[in-house]
């Protein structure tokens, strides 16, 4: 036994000293995260010889919906009681805040003591809490119910995870984690995706994962896509033209990534926006990655060659107001999108209504409609009318829009707010109900001018379970007042800035073999000028009318 041990802490202790390693080479959006738990990871890796010698008791852990009595994957975190202690589990799939990920019907070995049980599912079930004595026993199965305080299910809505790779496990370990922790997390779909960087990718075990083998983990509860994330740095980690994920993919678009900056050869002579033109040719969906993160977003939203934004996938880098709302105040439809870039480490979801069976298509197709909201914890309801996300209301002059709106969570979200415009117009505070959080409210708003309305939760100091602030924002219901859409011109002229700035960049850190390729880099900023200076022309033309 004691040598069984051993090999367990051993073995923990590489996969441990692995991911802690995963800081230098994953996404700076990523890195801070990584770092903050590296210490922790350690410690409870070096605290493994002293407890191996302890009595243990094998115990199965049984989760099961209280509503339906299905079985369930969850997280689990044990303390001891007599140290006050969270136990290091080996055995099972480490998360942040001491959290374990447990497949459905899982086992686990337990010091034979007075130990503190927590679980939960996903991000709407009640934490369970219970205590259990192991004193003197070899075996014991524990039964916990979890009750769900929201069920997205009931209301068609289904949670995608659209950014997520895998490092430094081996096919085994990168299927287990797969199999266990989107479940856990009650996602309901999930694309792993292609990448390459030179030499990192040799550790990308994500990239070995087939069209078959996704195939055959979707046949489990969790539905898995295809995908690429396609991208140009300037140096290791740099801003260059950025990062798009490119979805439902029928073959790769190539080169995945451009340029010596990520590949050590070749030259910066291609725009992101050749693959992403090649990519919906052959039907992919492209989603902006990381916020603001790369200089080709602006031209790229301007040619409408872009399907959602994604933000706070792999970091908290910018802001709603830094991307959306600047997008949104030039009259573009921006559908909101997220994901977590390497591993699962929050909450991190966008919903989208699905009706019918899910497929990867439907899915996707609603995105793009902009019927979404994203969050990590609180969940939204939506509505102006009868309209939702993703709509547009045409009023021929100003009038009253009845709005509806509620979150819920087990997190305290702080507040929930009414956005239009890029400007909150409403707040309503968040009351504990039950052992969760919920805000709601129901108002009557003029609407004097064209734009934009959606809700976000904000003003909360608290974290969620894994130890992030929590956010949820919705994509937007459009509002037009006499066929006149919303264009902010201070933007216009902001966004031409920076799209010259970028240039200026380019040529400064710009590799190309010959002119050719440099005019076709960038002619795609150049266009960009153009689209911006015509939107300008336009809006005070109508306005002199």
């Amino acid at each position: 036994m004691k040598d069984s041990w051993n090999r367990i802490a051993l073995l923990s202790l590489v996969v441990v000293l692995g991911i802690a390693w995963l800081p230098a080479i994953a996404h700076d959006q990523t890195r801070k995260s990584f770092f903050k738990s590296q210490q922790r990871r350690l410690a409870r890796a070096q605290q493994l010889q002293a407890s191996a010698a302890e009595a243990t008791c094998q115990v199965k852990i049984q989760l099961v919906d209280a509503d339906s009595g299905r079985s369930l994957a969850g997280l689990l975190r044990v303390t001891d009681l007599s140290r006050n202690e969270a136990i290091h589990l080996p055995e099972l799939i480490q998360r942040e805040q001491d959290w374990y990920a447990i497949a459905a019907g899982g086992q686990v070995k337990l010091p034979r003591k007075r130990l503190k049980l927590e679980v939960l599912h996903g991000i709407t079930t009640r934490k369970v809490e219970q205590v259990l004595d192991l004193q003197g026993l070899d075996k014991r199965t524990v039964k916990i119910a979890l009750q769900r305080f929201y069920d997205p299910a009931a209301r068609k809505l289904v949670s995608g995870n659209t950014h997520l790779h895998l490092m430094r496990l081996t096919h085994a370990e990168a299927h287990r984690y797969l199999s266990t922790v989107p479940e856990a997390d009650n996602l309901d779909l999930v694309f792993l995706s292609h990448l390459r960087r030179l030499p990192d990718e040799r550790d990308y075990i994500s990239n070995q994962f087939t069209d078959a083998d996704l195939q055959r983990l979707s046949q489990q509860r969790v539905l898995f896509g295809n995908g690429e994330e396609h991208r140009h740095n300037f140096g290791r980690g740099g801003e260059g033209y950025g990062h798009v994920m490119l979805l439902d993919l029928i073959k790769l678009i190539r080169p995945v990534s451009i340029g010596p900056g990520i590949m050590r050869s070749g030259t910066d002579g291609l725009p992101l926006q050749r693959g992403i033109q090649t990519a919906h040719k052959d039907g992919a969906t492209v989603i902006w990655c990381h916020n603001t993160f790369g200089f080709e977003d602006i031209p790229n939203w301007l040619g409408g060659l872009l399907d959602a934004q994604n933000i706070f996938d792999g970091g908290s880098h910018g802001s709603y107001e830094d991307s959306f709302y600047r997008y949104l105040n030039l009259g573009l439809r921006v559908p909101f999108s997220t994901g977590t870039d390497w591993f699962i480490y929050d909450f991190n979801r966008v919903y989208v209504p699905v009706q019918g069976k899910l497929t990867v298509k439907k899915w996707l197709q609603s995105l793009a409609q902009g019927r979404s909201y994203i969050t990590n914890g609180p969940l939204l309801e939506f509505q102006i009318g009868q309209s939702r996300a993703g709509d547009t209301i045409r009023q021929d002059q100003p009038g009253p829009l009845k709005i509806v709106a509620r979150a819920v969570g087990r997190a305290d979200f702080g507040q929930l707010e009414l956005v239009q415009n890029g400007k909150v117009i409403h707040t309503q505070k968040r009351v504990n109900k039950e052992g969760h959080f919920q805000a709601e409210f129901e108002i009557s708003a003029d609407v004097s001018r064209s734009g934009w309305l959606a809700l976000r939760v904000a003003g909360s100091k608290s974290k969620n379970a894994l130890g992030h602030p929590p956010f949820a924002h919705t994509s937007p219901i459009y509002v037009e007042v006499a066929g006149k859409p919303v264009f902010v011109p201070a933007i216009a002229r902001e966004l031409i800035k920076e799209i010259r700035q970028g240039v200026e960049t380019i040529e400064a850190k710009g590799t190309f073999a010959n002119e050719e390729e440099r005019n076709r880099v960038f002619q795609v900023y150049q266009q960009g000028i153009r689209d911006l200076e015509q939107r300008l022309k336009d809006h005070a033309a109508a306005n002199r009318r």
